[in-house]
């Protein structure tokens, strides 16, 4: 039952619960807007290469798919810590460093934040990913399949064949902000290092 439902059921003025119920709503929204926006004004930048994607998959509606070179198949050979010995579903921290040309290079992952944190690395937390207990992440034929949330890219209608196309030759890069807990948001979306489309904090 919903909590207009619960409040009508109690005798509660219809017009209280209303309000009530639009009040909690509006909240809600404020409230996930202000946590995208903090994590575009404060969180740590870091610049992520697309990989190609099937060129049969062509777009969906208003949005680009993407998916990051090194990131969401990332070689299970930097797990650090102990492998589960059960199978087990859970996100993954991937530690990101800038490398040479400026494009983030994962040098660990894990399971657990790493502790101390070091200053110019950024500590990218994956959705949960399925770890089975016989996998040997040691062995460099394990690879982890990886999504952050940030695999849909929203364009105006009609100009989202461009950024494939680029996608598809490797000429696409995303500049993306990374909360303390983890979570990113797509802050910019390049092409050949010029800037495409830029996210506004509102």
């Amino acid at each position: 039952m919903t909590a207009l439902g619960q409040l009508l059921r109690r005798g509660v003025n219809p017009v209280v619960a209303g309000i009530v119920c639009a009040v909690v709503l509006a909240g809600s929204i404020v409230f996930m807007i202000q946590g995208r926006a903090a994590i575009l004004r404060d969180g740590d930048e870091i610049i992520l290469k697309t990989a190609p994607i099937d060129p049969r998959d062509f777009m969906r509606g208003d949005y680009v798919r993407l998916s990051y070179e090194g990131v969401s198949s990332v070689d299970g050979a930097l797990f650090t810590g102990a492998w589960p010995e059960q199978d087990l579903y859970a996100p993954v921290w991937l530690t990101l460093e800038p490398g040479e040309d400026g494009v983030a290079v994962v040098r660990a992952l894990g399971l657990e934040k790493p502790d101390p944190v070091k200053p110019g690395v950024v500590y990218l937390k994956s959705k949960p990913a399925k770890l089975y207990a016989v996998d040997e992440p040691g062995s460099g034929n394990l690879r982890l399949n990886l999504s952050f949330g940030i695999e849909r890219y929203y364009v105006p209608e009609g100009e989202g064949l461009e950024i494939e196309d680029a996608r598809n030759a490797g000429r696409t890069t995303v500049a993306i902000r990374v909360s303390e807990d983890g979570e990113p948001q797509i802050a910019r979306l390049m092409i050949d290092g010029e800037m495409l489309y830029e996210e506004p904090l509102y």
